[in-house]
């Protein structure tokens, strides 16, 4: 006599109202995935959209891969659960994306219509984690992308720059078994990468003639010299200007703060000023990535049982920076280091053979801060000690210079925040089966919150435009932006003021609060009825 007990997951759940499907392990295992992000196969659910930057799915990509809508919900609408704790931030991210080595599944409810799920615009991803079993196992994994599948780009090769040396590698498993038989089991999963891309640029910076206040040689885009006109005369609105004798800004009218500036500024490929592009660069972007995650589950009795899981996460992401041995002074010069600690605990009560209750507890940190790889001190360029002393965070000044540098911005690290994202949570849930009724009760709090402060601005914003040296505003006749940077003169356009950051930190949170009761009456094998009331306050 065989006695075969089965528990998979079934294709259409009718005991409640939500819908939607459950993506198992082996699923995660086999099917295709760029970056390995569990929630990113939910588009394998019918009514599921991603719309976030497809090249942003690795494990530091909480931003891009939270960007989906759910049975047409606003995308950045949904609730992120692991082993029923929420890890939601407050932009309603999920703070982490965990190993799929570590998962057992991820419960996609795309309609939730269950008085039970809460705090949600669009659907749930109800993720579980792997346990030990008596027996040990484990998986592994590895990946590579070889050099010789890649291409260069089209910019570097008709400039004669050689591919660089790029490569990608990301392995990782997971192992699990008892530590004390029928009692207690572990599972412990890792996985990691690093990898070397490319980021180009073709950007436009000012010639030798131009840096010294010459240009007589500097053209527009129809060919003809660009006059540049001296802003002490004409008349109050700036109309009737002349033009510097030989277009040539004397060398005793250069800002001496101008010209210390403009010396850490690269030498373009070609040294023409003609409107065109004349700097072009690939940037070798090296990723670091590590995620660790232990789980542990206890079995006090058949009726009482307690697990606990934690996850860490660091990745470190650089920007793409052109500019070589002077790098703290390209815009584009920062490291994103994200750090994840996340909690998750989970005891389970059965006081009766119809009657399950659960307590859960849940904390989730999430350090995503821009920090500047080289510090650099701005008293060096000569400001006056009133601005010098006014300064949060010693950096780079940041510059704007119209039509020069890299779609607009032409100096200075932009990136300068502290970040954390946080949040911990309590919930209890009770299950009751009454005959052909389920009556499910719980209650449920979180608080979601950042501590943040921007620096970015700290050392200094300034926008630098061609109206100081045009020969009527009005009419912009002629003119140069980076003339008038020469000259000191940042824009006096309303909407494109100079300013110095002046930051506070912030830390705002929410406190959010529901509970529920809901009642599944089985009316016959054919029929449930489904009631139920969820108050929410936040």
């Amino acid at each position: 006599e065989t006695i075969t007990v089965t528990g998979a997951a079934p294709l259409i759940d009718t005991s409640n109202a939500s819908t939607g499907s459950v993506i198992d392990a082996r699923q995660l295992e086999t099917l295709p995935s760029g970056g390995r992000s569990a929630f990113l196969f939910a588009v394998t659910v019918p009514t599921v959209v991603a719309s976030g930057d497809a090249q942003f799915n690795r494990q530091q990509d909480q931003t891009n891969a939270s960007l989906l809508s759910m049975g047409g919900g606003t995308r950045r609408g949904n609730n992120y659960l692991l082993d029923g704790v929420p890890i939601t931030d407050l932009r309603n991210r999920a703070s982490a994306n965990p190993s799929i080595e570590a998962l057992e599944g991820v419960a996609v409810q795309v309609h939730t219509y269950d008085a039970e799920t809460g705090r949600t615009g669009g659907g749930i991803f109800n993720t579980s984690t792997k346990s030990g079993t008596n027996s040990f196992r484990g998986s592994g994994f590895y990946q590579n992308r070889p050099r010789w599948g890649s291409a260069n780009n089209f910019f570097a090769e008709r400039a004669g720059q050689p591919l660089p040396d790029t490569y990608f590698h990301l392995g990782g498993g997971g192992i699990g078994g008892p530590l004390l038989k029928n009692r207690t089991f572990f599972w412990f999963a890792g996985e990691g990468y690093g990898s070397n891309t490319t980021r180009n640029v073709s950007a436009r910076f000012a010639t030798s003639r131009e840096l010294a206040g010459d240009f007589s040689a500097s053209t527009n885009a129809a060919g003809a010299v660009q006059p540049i006109f001296d802003p002490l005369t004409g008349d109050a609105s700036g109309n009737g200007r002349t033009q510097f004798p030989g277009n040539i800004i004397p060398a005793n009218r250069l800002n001496p703060v101008a010209r210390a500036i403009a010396s850490y500024f690269p030498t373009p490929d070609q040294n023409v000023s003609n409107t065109n592009n004349n700097f072009v660069r690939a940037s070798q972007l090296e990723d670091r990535a590590q995620m660790y995650s232990l789980k542990a589950d206890h079995r006090f009795n058949d009726l009482v049982s307690l697990s606990g899981f934690y996850l860490y996460n660091k990745t470190d992401e650089p920007c793409a920076s052109y500019w070589g041995q002077n790098a703290f002074a390209d815009p584009n010069e920062y490291l994103l280091a994200r750090r994840v600690h996340m909690v998750a605990v989970n005891n389970t009560w059965l006081p009766s053979n119809n009657t399950v209750l659960t307590f859960r507890y849940g904390l989730t940190s999430f350090d995503d801060s821009d920090f500047l790889t080289e510090e650099f001190d701005p008293a060096t360029l000569g400001f006056n000690n009133s601005f010098i002393n006014s300064i949060q965070r010693k950096k780079f000044p940041i510059g704007n210079i119209q039509e020069y540098g890299d779609n607009g911005s032409a100096f200075g690290a932009i990136d300068a925040t502290d970040r954390l994202w946080y949040s911990w949570s309590a919930n209890a849930t009770a299950s009751k089966l009454l005959g052909r009724h389920t009556v499910k009760a719980g209650g449920d709090f979180r608080r979601i919150g950042t501590d943040t402060q921007s620096f970015s601005a700290s050392s200094g914003v300034f926008n630098f435009d061609r109206l100081w040296t045009s020969g009527s505003p009005t009419a912009l006749q002629g003119g140069n932006a980076f003339a008038s940077f020469l000259l000191g003169l940042p824009s006096g356009d309303p909407g494109n003021l100079s300013r110095v950051g002046q930051s506070t930190p912030l830390n705002a949170f929410v406190n959010y609060y529901g509970g529920y009761l809901q009642d599944d009456f089985r009316v016959n094998s054919k029929f449930t009825l489904n009631a139920g009331v969820r108050v929410e306050y936040e």
